[in-house]
């Protein structure tokens, strides 16, 4: 097949998936992301699209959280059962990305996604408060494109629970110049 949006995703093997998803421009990686199925080959597909330039931050988003990743958030790397590695190691990749700023940042974000960002960050803040970690704790400032620069309910301060010392470093102070 030729036209993208008449490809088979769900009936097409990891081969021909392969080679679709390496024709993609911007647009159609930037989609496959937001709605590609977990259940398929998502190592191939996803982790080649994740890797490109040009993939918007909500789409990277969507990505992440179409994988599920409430159910390995508290699992340590050593537990996560070897069945699930690839899938872990590639909501790794794409959380890493995230926070390292590497996505494009554009505020178009999915209603049904944006509600399960904002329940992470949540989470994340009640994981604050009770002194626990999860797997991926989200920069609020690389979120700030979607979320605003503040979330209702949400501090746009993380503080370090008391005897954590943080590294002080925030990618937002360190672009206020530039924005000048």
């Amino acid at each position: 097949m030729n036209h993208f949006d008449a490809f088979d995703w769900a009936g097409t093997s990891e081969a021909e998936q392969k080679r679709q998803i390496r024709k993609a421009d911007a647009h159609e990686l930037n989609a496959v992301m937001r709605f590609y199925d977990w259940s398929l080959y998502p190592q191939t597909v996803i982790g080649w699209a994740a890797a490109q330039k040009n993939i918007e931050l909500g789409a990277a988003l969507a990505a992440f959280f179409n994988g599920d990743p409430m159910r390995f958030n508290y699992v340590p790397k050593r537990d996560v059962a070897e069945k699930y590695n690839e899938t872990v190691r590639l909501l790794d990749t794409i959380f890493q990305r995230i926070n390292a700023g590497f996505y494009l940042p554009d505020p178009l974000f999915c209603d049904l996604k944006l509600v399960k960002l904002e329940a992470w960050m949540e989470y994340q803040q009640e994981d604050i408060r009770d002194r626990r970690r999860g797997r991926w704790v989200f920069d609020h400032d690389m979120l700030e494109p979607i979320l605003g620069p503040q979330v209702i309910g949400f501090d746009t301060e993380i503080r370090e629970p008391e005897g954590v010392i943080g590294n002080g470093f925030s990618i937002r102070d360190l672009l206020k110049p530039l924005a000048r």
